[in-house]
């Protein structure tokens, strides 16, 4: 969602440019995540999206086209910067997301045709973000939550580690795997599995056999009374 309207906008920039006077276009943006990664985006792309980690990167497909549109705008005399704002604090961006909520309500044609929806549960574990897991070649039992496919493939696995002294669930961590591993590393079930060895780019490199997890408690429900 905030890629998108980047892309929609470096698309008016190249199908209205060129203008008399003017060779540099602003776009202004609330999203730290478009700001802050935007000079690391061709950094990736020549990497095979690919961070210096070597972990595959989320939304390859929106990042081409924003280099992209920003490469057809220069083509056409124009500079494209990016800026952040804060949202919603200035007259401008209170404009911008009235606009916004009022096109959510409206419907629109637009879809990201690169979103790859993944298996998604609940972590065990409240609280606190998601962790790269520091892998030294461990052998743990786990138990994945959330599996998001990433470029060519590969799957960025969220799971939380079960303790099988304590019967409890510890942290919150990702790592990757391979496509046919990922297949086999089934949500809300116990896995043991052993990592790699290298805590930039965790990666789950066998399944070696189920854990069994505890049930998870559900409230009984109690009939009202007459």
């Amino acid at each position: 969602m905030e890629l998108l309207p980047c892309i929609e906008a470096l698309r008016w920039i190249f199908n209205h440019a060129p203008w008399d006077d003017v060779t540099r276009a602003i776009i202004v943006t609330d999203s730290q995540y478009v700001t802050d990664n935007l000079k690391r985006a061709p950094y990736w792309k020549k990497q095979g999206w690919r961070n210096r980690s070597g972990e595959t990167k989320f939304n390859e497909d929106l990042w081409d086209r924003i280099l992209k549109g920003i490469a057809k705008a220069a083509k056409v005399g124009i500079r494209v910067d990016f800026i952040w704002e804060v949202g919603k604090k200035t007259p401008m961006t209170k404009r911008i997301h009235k606009a916004a909520q009022n096109a959510a309500k409206r419907g629109g044609i637009d879809e990201d045709t690169g979103y790859r929806p993944g298996s998604v549960s609940r972590s065990m574990v409240r609280g606190g973000v998601t962790e790269r897991f520091p892998a030294a070649g461990q052998v743990l039992a786990i138990r994945p939550y959330v599996k998001k496919i990433m470029h060519k493939g590969e799957n960025r696995i969220s799971f939380n580690i079960f303790d099988e002294t304590t019967q409890s669930y510890v942290s919150k961590f990702y790592a990757f795997a391979e496509p046919l591993l990922s297949a086999d590393l089934h949500r809300g079930n116990g896995h043991r599995v052993r990592f790699n060895s290298n805590t930039q780019y965790p990666r789950i490199v066998e399944r070696i056999d189920g854990v069994e997890l505890p049930k998870a408690l559900t409230k009984k429900r109690h009939k009202a009374q007459p």
